[in-house]
């Protein structure tokens, strides 16, 4: 069984990788953003709580976070774990989710924050396949894989990227240096080209996954 988290800041490439190694890895792969963007679609309740926080760069209460990812990690029938993208966020998160197993944690660093404002305010995503591309790559917004419509997330934007990124260095920075000290994290430079950030995810995971006798 192995169970995985994968943190960075915004733009560092959390969606990018982590639908790839969830397939490689046969782990089930547990996005909290699609599930608050579902609900904030639907304008249900919780999507309109959701969306007064989202919608400033503001992180949605623990309470629901975990609620969201205990009912999604319930069932892990076919899947060899789990993979959470993105949570815990803040250390509140993280003593909420004291009961959840986690083996490792994938820390995508990227420490040049123009590169990661560029990449935002350059993104699409497909609500589909969940391929995330470029507006300067796909002008047409058609994805390639599927030929869905893809689409802008609806917080790309420079004002809250500048809110998600403060948000990201005061809250979530103590949970991975936490991670840290307990031995569960993996670092890697995701400064590189994906592919050549994909590669280094992969050996440094086959090798945390062999010393810690994960499989």
């Amino acid at each position: 069984m192995i169970r995985l988290v994968i943190l960075g800041a915004p733009g560092s490439g959390k969606g990018t990788h982590t639908y790839k190694i969830a397939k490689k890895y046969n782990l089930k792969h547990v996005v909290v953003g699609d599930v608050v963007k579902q609900e904030i679609r639907n304008k249900t309740a919780l999507g309109k709580i959701m969306y007064d926080y989202t919608s400033v760069g503001k992180f949605v209460p623990s309470n629901i976070v975990v609620d969201v990812l205990k009912a999604q990690v319930k069932d892990l029938k076919g899947f060899d774990g789990f993979i959470i993208d993105t949570a815990p966020i803040n250390m509140e998160q993280k003593e909420a989710m004291s009961d959840f197993i986690i083996d490792g944690v994938i820390w995508l660093k990227v420490e040049n924050f123009n590169l990661l404002r560029e990449r935002i305010l350059n993104r699409l995503i497909c609500p589909n396949c969940r391929r995330v591309t470029t507006k300067s790559k796909y002008p047409n917004k058609v994805c390639p894989c599927c030929g869905s419509t893809l689409e802008e997330r609806y917080d790309d934007n420079i004002e809250t990227f500048n809110k998600r990124i403060a948000q990201f260095e005061e809250k979530t920075m103590p949970v991975i240096r936490d991670y840290q000290k307990q031995g569960k994290v993996i670092e890697i430079d995701a400064e590189m080209a994906k592919q050549d950030v994909y590669s280094q995810i992969c050996d440094k995971l086959d090798n945390f996954i062999k010393v810690n006798s994960l499989k």
